[in-house]
């Protein structure tokens, strides 16, 4: 019988490049030939018209920006953009929505996080969240599951492309963009753009770094946009934002390196690399103090040792429901604002790390929802890599810089988790079409058996 699936392979014999060469090599990830190219039509892309396909990148590239760039909005316009992802329902026919795919847990989380409302410590602030972000996350749910994995990832590259050039406009000519005044009155140095941080600017420059890195295939506006993005960085100093895209090359040197590795090799690559990542966890403990001297920051990293140590005492409090979504932190102070305010010593304006955030606001019950997105999609996407397609490099990397930068900052929630679920649904379909063209290969190959004929037929009929 013939071989299904296999490792990643080099769709040319070519010369090493070299680290840099490696890098910035124009076909880093290839469909594997040994893949069948069975006809699976009822999983086949179902925006396919151009009516439906302009209305799905107009949401992802309108909605994109104003839910990442955080501009001053009303709900309606969230609204507005869900109804024209719901109505793609409308342009798709009904085999396609026999075969709608949905991410269970995400649609948990979306449920719990509107339920919030009725245990929020400020009903006000979370009810205006609620109609903010819940149309976004419904609308990118429905848009994973109809569009291919191409018209995503070339729609999320374009979203980037244009942020970035509308981020570099502004800096050159808004002065403000170039600094802030913090509520103390106290000046902050560092590049923000439009966004009303450089904490929240940053993290999405790690972001853009990585999906320009994957999927955009010409190479001088490729490293244009790199250099770009990494200057705004800089412009920034925001230390999560360098550090996470430091990770991101990192990351992605090693899925180009390991791609053809399997079985024993893939382990001991990943435990080498586990062993690489302590190292220099230990390494950076020991040197500390000059990492600290040489970044400028003091030995509470900015006061969030202060924020973590009071948001935890906090949980203690309500540690299964959480005190809603923007329950806490938002002026006016409410009672438990203000009271964690008082154990910080200073008016913190979230608690600057994405694990406590989710579970201050969420609760336990949030923590876990989420985590069986994040490793729902971290399974999905890592077969989606092994099966050398390369949405799952871009899904790992875009995952990745999640993960890194909410180890100060809290992007658990809002267009990140949006994003999470988005890559979510679409692995779980290519996970699915995966499936699907294996029993297509066997009955091609030999006489079906009654097994491969029911399973067949069950996917015929939108069985998982």
């Amino acid at each position: 019988m013939a071989k299904l699936s296999g490792p990643l392979e080099p769709s040319l014999a070519q010369p090493s490049k070299g680290v840099i060469g490696t890098l910035i090599s124009q076909d880093k990830y290839r469909l594997n030939p040994m893949v069948p190219s069975a006809r699976t039509s009822i999983l086949d892309e179902a925006l396919t018209g151009p009516i439906a396909r302009a209305a799905g990148l107009f949401f992802l590239m309108v909605g994109g920006l104003s839910h990442f760039n955080g501009f001053s909005h009303p709900p309606s316009l969230a609204t507005l953009l869900a109804l024209v992802a719901v109505g793609l329902l409308l342009l798709v026919n009904q085999t396609h929505l026999r075969h709608f795919v949905v991410s269970v847990p995400g649609v948990m989380l979306l449920l719990w996080i509107a339920l919030s409302i009725s245990w929020s410590e400020d009903v006000e602030r979370t009810t205006f969240l609620v109609r903010i972000e819940m149309p976004y996350l419904l609308g990118f749910m429905i848009l994973g599951a109809l569009a291919s994995e191409q018209f995503i990832a070339r729609g999320l590259l374009w979203m980037v492309r244009l942020s970035v050039v509308i981020s570099t406009l502004a800096t050159i000519a808004i002065p403000s963009t170039r600094g802030a005044v913090q509520s103390n009155g106290d000046a902050l140095e560092g590049w923000h753009a439009l966004f009303e941080h450089k904490n929240e600017f940053g993290p999405f420059l790690a972001l853009s770094f990585g999906i320009v890195l994957v999927e955009d295939q010409r190479r001088i506006v490729r490293n244009i946009t790199l250099l770009t993005i990494f200057g705004l960085t800089l412009g920034s100093q925001s230390v999560t934002a360098l550090t996470t895209i430091l990770v991101i090359v990192a990351i992605h040197l090693w899925l180009r390196v390991n791609r053809g590795l399997d079985g024993p090799a893939a382990a001991a690559a990943v435990f080498g690399a586990a062993a690489l990542a302590i190292g220099g966890a230990l390494g950076s403990r020991a040197s500390l103090p000059l990492i600290l001297e040489a970044t400028g920051k003091d030995p509470t990293f900015s006061g969030r040792t202060d924020i973590w140590s009071a948001v935890i005492q906090a949980i203690g409090d309500q540690p299964l429901l959480g005190y809603g979504r923007g329950g806490l932190f938002f002026p006016p102070a409410n009672e438990q604002t203000a009271s964690l305010w008082r154990d910080i010593g200073f008016q913190a304006p979230h608690a600057h790390n994405g694990v406590l955030d989710l579970w201050l606001q969420l609760g336990l019950v949030g923590v876990a929802l989420y985590a069986l997105i994040f490793f729902s999609s971290f399974r999905v996407l890592f077969n989606s890599y092994r099966r050398g397609e390369r949405f799952g490099p871009l899904g790992l990397l875009v995952m990745v810089s999640i993960g890194v930068a909410s180890l100060s900052e809290p992007l658990y929630l809002g267009p990140y988790l949006s994003t999470l679920v988005l890559f979510n649904v679409v692995g779980l379909r290519l996970d699915r079409k995966a499936r699907h063209q294996e029993i297509r290969a066997l009955t091609n190959e030999s006489a079906p058996s009654n097994q491969v004929v029911a399973a067949a037929s069950a996917l015929d009929q939108g069985a998982p």
